[in-house]
C-alpha cells in the first residue's frame, strides 16, 4: 500500500473511533492542505518532511485548538492540537532558536548519568534528548509544554521521521512511533479499543476536552532504565567535581 493509501485508511479508522467516542472532536479536524502549502513548508525548514506526513496534510491540515472558538471543544488527538502548515513553520523555528549546544551535556555519557539518576531525565527510545535540536520538526503541543515532533536525526536504532513525544517540564523523551503512519494506526486501535472497553484502552478521554497528553509516555517505572541504545555507555557526571 502507498503511504497515501496508509495514511487514508488510517485516518479513516481514527474518524470512525472518533465518531464512537468524541463525536464533537470530528469538527476540529481541518481540511485538506494544499500542495503548495506543503512544499512551502519543506522549503522554509530546509528539511524533506516524511512521504507519509505529507500525505497526511493532504488529508487533514492539522487540527483547530478547542478553546478557540468561544466554547470548548474536545480535541480529536491526545494533544490541544495538531498544527497546520503555517503553524509547523512558525511552532519549528521557535523551537530550533531555543537550541544553544552544550557539549558538556549534550554527550550520551551525560544522558547515561542523569538517566541513571532516575528522576533527572527519562528516555523510552532511540531519541536524543536535545533541546531545540535542528533535526526535529515541530507538529503540534499541550500548553506548550508537551510537543510531539518528527525527529529527522534519530539515535542508533532509530528511524528518521519517527514520532517522539516530549515533556520538557518533565524531563521525558518518548517514540511514539517509528513513522507518521505508525503512529496514526497505533491511535486508531487505541480509540477502538476504548470504544469497546475504556479500561483496556491506554487512552485517558474526556468527553469535554478530549484525550489526554500522556498516551505515549513511558511508564513510571521507566525511570532509571536506559534505551537499549545507551546500554553500553559509560557514564559520566556533568557536575563539576
Amino acid at each position: 500500500m502507498t503511504d497515501t493509501g496508509a495514511v487514508a485508511e488510517a485516518w479513516a479508522r481514527i474518524e470512525a473511533g472518533l465518531s464512537r467516542v468524541l463525536p464533537d472532536s470530528l469538527r476540529q479536524l481541518k481540511a485538506p492542505a494544499p500542495v503548495q502549502a506543503i512544499d512551502a513548508l519543506e522549503a522554509a525548514l530546509a528539511v524533506p518532511l516524511p512521504q507519509d506526513f505529507r500525505a497526511s496534510l493532504r488529508i487533514h491540515n492539522g487540527t483547530m485548538p478547542g478553546y478557540g472558538s468561544g466554547q470548548l471543544q474536545p480535541s480529536p488527538v491526545p494533544l490541544d492540537y495538531l498544527y497546520d502548515t503555517d503553524e509547523v513553520v512558525e511552532m519549528t523555528r521557535m523551537w530550533r532558536d531555543g537550541y544553544q549546544p552544550e557539549p558538556e551535556w549534550d554527550d550520551p555519557q551525560v544522558w547515561a548519568y542523569l538517566v541513571d539518576q532516575g528522576e533527572h531525565l527519562c528516555l523510552n527510545g532511540p531519541v536524543r534528548p536535545i533541546i531545540g535540536s535542528p533535526g526535529a520538526v515541530v507538529v503540534g503541543d499541550m500548553n506548550g509544554d508537551v510537543r510531539w515532533l518528527l525527529d529527522c536525526d534519530p539515535a542508533p536504532g532509530g528511524t528518521p521521521g519517527q514520532v517522539v513525544r516530549v515533556d520538557v517540564e518533565c524531563a521525558t523523551w518518548d517514540v511514539l512511533a517509528p513513522s507518521w503512519t505508525q503512529l496514526l494506526v497505533r491511535y486508531a486501535e487505541d480509540l477502538e479499543l476504548f470504544a469497546a472497553d475504556p479500561d483496556s484502552s491506554p487512552l485517558d478521554i474526556d468527553r469535554l476536552a478530549g484525550p489526554a497528553c500522556e498516551w505515549g509516555s513511558a511508564p513510571s517505572d521507566s525511570w532509571g532504565v536506559r534505551p537499549a541504545w545507551l546500554q553500553n555507555v559509560q557514564a559520566r557526571s556533568p557536575y563539576p567535581c
